[in-house]
């Protein structure tokens, strides 16, 4: 783990180098350094605001070249060089983390992404089966004291299961990438309401609004069932009918 990210520190290092110069050497480095993160990391405000420090930084030395002013130049230099290490510094997470998901993911220009809750979403589409998930379900069923969440908790394990007697994997990932994230969180808030033993306005609002949500949930996995066994049947009837025309062409029926 490094820093800033869940890439090494060695990495971070390797990545950020001229980001590093540009904090020891701010008399000359940041905007170059700003002009590098700008482009790799898709940051606009920052390729926008190198060519801004580049001409603040060429007017510093113009006026001291043209002027010969030491004393100004001193106080106009700190404060430049200053405020552009200061600027580079700023953005050195936000950079290094852009530049990870680079590696991942198509990045857009001004488009924000949350690096911890998109790393968090990668790592459990990626180490996540369906049986894991049902162990989780299994979990919460047992954690939570409510019987009614108990209850839909108890019908999206069946339905988890039926999902995933259907053999098909790629239906299996599609259906963990659209609820195992969400319903996680939801019946890990639900969970810490409930042991929490707050009893006002704000926390009740709060638990209905999940209970809702864990309602609606079970429901939207009960529709996608039935969805899938409709799909199976549309299915198992177009190859049906196309296997009783080839035999019809053949003049065997």
């Amino acid at each position: 783990m490094g820093w800033f990210t869940i890439k090494d520190r060695n990495w971070e290092i390797k990545s950020s180098w001229l980001i590093l110069l540009g904090l020891f050497f701010p008399f000359v480095i940041p905007p170059i350094a700003m002009l590098h993160m700008g482009i790799l990391g898709k940051i606009r405000s920052l390729l926008y605001g190198s060519f801004l420090w580049l001409a603040l930084y060429i007017g510093v030395y113009s006026y001291y070249i043209i002027a010969g002013d030491d004393s100004i130049f001193k106080l106009l230099s700190f404060t430049v060089f200053l405020c552009a290490a200061v600027i580079t510094a700023m953005y050195f997470r936000l950079y290094l983390q852009r530049l990870h998901l680079r590696s991942i993911i198509n990045l857009r220009w001004d488009t924000s992404y949350d690096y911890k809750d998109f790393i968090r979403r990668k790592e459990i589409s990626e180490i996540l089966s369906i049986s894991d998930f049902i162990v989780s379900l299994n979990k919460w069923k047992g954690l939570v004291k409510n019987n009614e969440i108990k209850g839909y908790i108890a019908k999206m394990i069946y339905i988890t299961k039926e999902i995933s007697n259907k053999n098909n994997q790629f239906v299996s990932e599609l259906f963990l990438e659209r609820h195992a994230f969400s319903i996680e969180n939801i019946l890990q808030q639900y969970y810490q309401i409930e042991i929490s033993k707050l009893d006002n306005v704000v926390m009740n609002k709060a638990e209905e609004k999940l209970r809702f949500t864990l309602k609606q949930a079970s429901t939207a996995f009960e529709n996608e069932l039935l969805e899938k066994v409709k799909y199976s049947k549309m299915q198992i009837e177009a190859e049906s009918t196309a296997y009783l025309e080839d035999m019809k062409s053949r003049g065997l029926l």
